[in-house]
């Protein structure tokens, strides 16, 4: 996810997030909240489980509800590079786009 000198976080949340409302990959009771609290109280982040497999990226549905301090500072610092997601897959053709923010 730290690649290049740059965070890279997935420019949109994939079909299957484990952000999106439902349990869209059956995971066990309270798993999705064990996983943020690990990521939150290391400081690090959730990877996007469409990358884990590729280039990995920060999921973007953690990256909008629990940007961790790092991730905030990064941010700001102008440190994040949003990817498409063949790129993040380690495909060729994905585009980025630097500097939307957390908020965009």
């Amino acid at each position: 996810m730290f690649r290049d000198g740059m965070v890279h976080v997935c420019s949109r949340m994939c079909d299957t997030c484990i952000f999106r409302p439902g349990n869209l990959l059956n995971l066990s009771k309270g798993r999705v909240e064990q996983m943020v609290a690990q990521a939150t109280r290391a400081e690090s982040c959730i990877p996007c489980h469409e990358t884990l497999n590729g280039k990995q990226a920060v999921c973007r549905g953690f990256f909008e509800r629990h940007a961790t301090q790092s991730l905030q500072v990064a941010d700001r610092l102008g440190f994040i590079v949003f990817q498409e997601f063949p790129q993040a897959f380690g495909v060729a053709g994905g585009s980025n786009a630097v500097g939307e923010g957390m908020s965009g």
